[in-house]
């Protein structure tokens, strides 16, 4: 490969996600990725460099980690509005969580050793597991954000190539190191604010447990509107209902103890916003009836 293509025009002998390289290497890029990549900062196209990508239109670098492109484009609403927005609250401390590989570990391992996080991560599976399989098998399937990998083995299962996404540097560093596949990968980090993929380029996107850690409306909201705008045929989306029988009690409770409310939306809110984008809301199951709030939702694109 030359020092600098663009990737619109770049070719690969190897289109597998070979092993972890050393510092600046980077993967080989599978074709559905190649075509499909965008600057998040300005959309324009980016070239590819023996160890960065740079925007041809704004000039933007963005450095390469592990063999890892680091293309998360951070912040909240003031960068996709005009003006600086003035939330009180946002997700920005949230998006500097799991940034190390440590902490990355000790999130993921967490999962494998509580038995009550083991349990919800089978039911996960299986509601995984039905949505995916309703829509056929993928070409491409962007999970974002991936984590440490911990949902994959069930994603991989119905698409050919799984793009891991996810804007913690640690969680996509230590994805990519223990979260090996048969299914074809390719690692990065993104914004789901700012999805570093053209308009529906990816053939799906599922997103689980980031909606209801968005303290706010607008990035709630932006989020279902980015997903819908990069999948080419449908997202599955967690969120947590408002008016399920968990967030219900808690309101009850919350006069008591003090906790503070959780971050919601409704299904029909969820169903407008896909509507919005072209996509109808085919499936909406709750996680648990009784002991969970959290809804998986199936939105699929018309093809017509």
């Amino acid at each position: 490969m030359s020092s600098t293509q663009t990737i619109e025009n770049a070719e690969f002998q190897d289109s597998s996600c070979a092993a972890p390289g050393k510092q600046g290497d980077i993967q080989p890029f599978p074709k559905q990725v190649l075509s499909s990549l965008m600057c998040p900062s300005c959309s324009g196209d980016l070239e590819v460099h023996q160890s960065w990508l740079c925007c041809s239109t704004c000039d933007t670098k963005y450095p390469v980690k592990d063999g890892v492109p680091l293309l998360a484009r951070k912040g909240t609403a003031y960068t996709w509005k005009n003006e600086e927005s003035m939330l009180i609250e946002t997700s920005e401390a949230y998006q500097e969580q799991y940034q190390g590989i440590d902490e990355a570990r000790d999130y993921n391992l967490a999962y494998k050793n509580k038995f009550e996080k083991r349990l919800s991560t089978k039911r996960e599976f299986k509601l995984l597991n039905q949505l995916l399989k309703s829509q056929g098998i993928s070409k491409t399937i962007l999970d974002l954000p991936c984590g440490g990998g911990r949902l994959s083995p069930q994603i991989a299962a119905h698409t050919e190539l799984l793009i891991e996404a996810d804007i913690a540097e640690g969680q996509v560093l230590y994805g990519r190191r223990t979260m090996l596949l048969p299914t074809l990968q390719f690692w990065m980090t993104a914004s789901a604010f700012h999805i570093p993929f053209k308009d529906e380029s990816i053939d799906a996107v599922v997103c689980c447990r980031l909606n209801h850690h968005l303290p706010t409306e607008i990035e709630r909201e932006r989020l279902i509107r980015e997903l819908l705008r990069v999948a080419r045929r449908f997202v599955v989306m967690t969120f947590f209902d408002h008016k399920s029988l968990k967030n219900r009690l808690r309101q009850m409770r919350q006069p008591f103890n003090g906790k503070p409310p959780k971050m919601t939306m409704t299904v029909d809110r969820v169903r407008e916003l896909a509507k919005e984008s072209g996509a109808q809301l085919k499936a909406c199951p709750l996680l648990a009836r009784f002991s969970s709030g959290h809804r998986y939702a199936l939105m699929v694109k018309s093809r017509g």
